[in-house]
């Protein structure tokens, strides 16, 4: 079963590249997109908590959680993922997403929660090296402007990262249910994406018939929240350690679909880059395994 569920989340989240791609290119904007998906995801948990008896928790302690959840891994992030993701390929930011747990340790690093590491800096510098093989070469990318989104597009793991180590488990309220959490973070979200989408004035009712865009929009969410009980299924069977290797599997994914979906093609460059940033994560992730067991 652990297995199983490793696949089906890695598997899951590549395809979640490509219905953003489907969803921002086909007339949702990306606040929009935000919107809609954080009240159909946070839906679609909150009834799966209901069936298994949780429910979310709306004390102060609560609710500071869900704004910092909301506004460091979600609003803020997804926003500049969706608008970047409408720019580049589905493999090239699948590639960039699984900087995550890179950014994650330079940050614990600064924040001085972690310690240095050999194979983990390794890691690091593998994976700049492949950052350096998708923006130094002209002959990379099929349009040198896209260079500006790829650097861009690093700022949401970036952010994910800070997310990891603010929101880490310390922080977390006692006595609380992963399901509620996510639930009420990702229903906060909804209500800071619609203060935003109010503000800039750009507001889009989903009204049948629904567009292809709109159409992927909601499988996403729907998804996405199923993923989410996978997610917490999986850390409860095998451990978070074990479900972070679904990253990489969702990179492989992710440039299978692209391929095979959206007809991507990439440079040598860029192939090179994935396999250096793939192995960069794979030491930075297996050092932490060896950190825990000791």
């Amino acid at each position: 079963m652990p297995l199983l569920l490793l696949f089906l989340i890695g598997a899951l989240w590549g395809f979640f590249f490509v219905l953003i791609k489907t969803g921002v290119t086909g007339g949702v904007s990306p606040m929009n997109y935000l919107f809609w998906f954080s009240l159909i995801a946070a839906t679609v948990v909150l009834i799966i908590g209901r069936f298994r008896g949780t429910r979310p928790r709306f004390s102060r302690v609560h609710l500071i959680y869900y704004l910092k959840a909301a506004a460091t891994r979600f609003t803020f992030a997804n926003i500049l993922l969706y608008t970047a993701q409408g720019k580049l390929s589905v493999g090239i930011m699948a590639v960039v997403m699984a900087f995550t747990p890179i950014f994650t340790y330079v940050i614990s690093l600064i924040a001085r929660l972690d310690r240095v590491v050999l194979m983990r800096i390794i890691g690091i510098l593998l994976g700049v090296a492949g950052v350096l093989l998708i923006v130094l070469p002209k002959t990379s990318l099929p349009d040198p402007a896209l260079i500006f989104w790829v650097l861009a597009g690093f700022g949401v793991p970036l952010m994910h990262g800070l997310g990891y180590v603010v929101l880490d488990e310390s922080n977390r309220p006692a006595g609380s249910d992963s399901l509620g959490l996510a639930a009420g973070t990702l229903y906060t979200n909804a209500v800071l994406t619609l203060v935003l989408i109010l503000i800039f004035g750009d507001f889009q009712w989903l009204l049948w018939p629904f567009s292809r865009g709109e159409l992927a929009m909601m499988t996403h969410g729907i998804l996405a929240g199923f993923n989410f009980y996978a997610m917490f299924e999986l850390i409860r069977l095998a451990g978070p350690t074990y479900m972070s290797q679904s990253s990489s599997l969702a990179v492989g994914f992710g440039v299978l679909y692209g391929m095979v979906l959206l007809d991507e093609r990439h440079s040598l460059f860029v192939w090179a880059a994935i396999v250096l940033i793939l192995i960069g994560v794979a030491l930075v992730n297996r050092r932490q395994t060896g950190d825990k067991r000791a």
